[in-house]
C-alpha cells in the first residue's frame, strides 16, 4: 500500500492510470487533448505520469459522468474546482466540484440552476448538508486568498437564498394560510441563509413558515410572535451574549427555540430549546409547530 501511494506521488505510466481508473489508454490520451484532463507530470523521457491528484481528478469526472454531466462540462468544473483550491472533503458528493468551479465563475445562473435542479430531486435537506453546505465551509476557509472570494462567498449566499426560495413558492402556491412558525435572526446577525433552507424544508414538510426580514427589531419580532402566537426560531450565528438570559425580553407564554452556533445553551432561559443543525431544527419544529 504504501509503495502504491509513492508511485502516485511521483507518477504512474498511462497504462497503470488505466488500471488504476478504468479509463481506457486512449480515452486518457483523448481527455488530455481536448481537456487538458490528464498527467501534470513527465518522465525524464518525456512521458505522461499520472499523479494522485491526477487520478483523483479523473474519478471525480467519473462521478459527475455517471450523473449524466457531460464530459467536456465534467472536466471543466473538476479543473475549475481544482485551479482554485478549494479544501472540499474527500466524501463530498461529485456535484460540490461543478458548484465550486460555477461560484468560482462568479456564474449566479448555474449555481441557482444546479442548486435549484438539487433541492428538486433531492430535498432542501440534502441539498443544504451534502451539496451547499461543504462548498460554503471551502470558500469561507479560503475566501481571503481566492481571486474575487469575497465576491465568490457573497454570489453563492445570493443565489443559494434564490434557489431556496424557489422551492418554497412552488410548494406554498397562494393559499395565504397564518404562518405556523416565524424564522428571525437576532438584531445585527447578518447570515440568515441557514433560515432560508429551512423555511424550504419546512414548506416540504407542508408546515408555513414566514421568514422575517433581517433588519426586524427585536420589539417588532416580539410583536409578530405574539400576533400570530406562532412558535418563533431565533438563529445566530455570531456570539450573543448573555442578552437572552434576562426574563424580560422575551414574551411570557410566546413559544421560542434558539438556533445557531452563537448560542450558549448554558446561558439560557430554562425550557428554551436549542438546535444547531437544520434536520435537528426540522425535527424540533415539526414537534413544537406541526403544519
Amino acid at each position: 500500500m504504501i509503495a502504491a501511494m509513492a508511485a502516485e506521488d511521483t507518477g504512474l505510466p498511462i497504462s497503470a492510470a488505466a488500471a488504476r481508473t478504468g479509463i481506457p489508454a486512449d480515452t486518457l490520451r483523448v481527455w488530455q487533448r481536448r481537456y487538458g484532463l490528464g498527467a501534470s507530470r513527465q518522465s525524464a523521457g518525456g512521458h505522461r505520469r499520472y499523479t494522485r491528484g491526477d487520478l483523483e481528478r479523473l474519478r471525480e469526472v467519473q462521478k459527475l459522468m455517471v450523473q449524466g454531466v457531460p464530459i467536456g462540462e465534467a472536466a471543466r468544473s473538476v479543473l475549475r474546482a481544482a485551479s482554485i483550491d478549494l479544501p472540499l472533503p474527500v466524501a463530498a458528493i461529485p456535484q460540490t466540484r461543478q458548484l465550486a468551479a460555477a461560484a468560482g465563475d462568479l456564474d449566479g445562473p448555474a449555481v441557482r440552476t444546479l442548486l435549484g435542479d438539487h433541492i428538486a430531486e433531492h430535498g432542501a435537506l440534502p441539498t443544504w448538508e451534502e451539496l451547499l453546505r461543504p462548498v460554503l465551509t471551502a470558500i469561507g476557509e479560503r475566501w481571503s486568498s481566492l481571486p474575487h472570494g469575497i465576491a465568490v462567498e457573497h454570489l453563492l449566499s445570493r443565489a443559494a437564498a434564490l434557489a431556496f426560495g424557489d422551492a418554497v413558492s412552488g410548494l406554498r402556491g397562494t393559499d395565504g394560510r397564518a404562518p405556523d412558525v416565524l424564522l428571525t435572526c437576532v438584531p445585527g446577525e447578518l447570515h440568515d441563509l441557514p433560515l432560508v433552507a429551512l423555511e424550504a424544508g419546512l414548506a416540504e414538510r407542508g408546515v408555513c413558515a414566514a421568514l422575517l426580514p433581517m433588519r426586524t427589531t427585536l420589539a417588532g419580532i416580539t410583536d409578530e410572535a405574539v400576533r400570530f402566537g406562532a412558535l418563533t426560531v431565533l438563529y445566530a450565528h455570531a456570539d450573543v451574549g448573555r442578552w437572552m438570559s434576562a426574563p424580560h425580553i422575551w414574551p411570557p407564554g410566546a413559544p421560542l427555540l434558539v438556533a445557531g452556533p452563537g448560542w450558549d445553551p448554558e446561558r439560557l432561559p430554562a425550557g428554551t430549546g436549542h438546535v444547531n443543525d437544520l434536520a435537528g431544527a426540522l425535527r424540533a419544529v415539526r414537534e413544537l409547530a406541526p403544519g
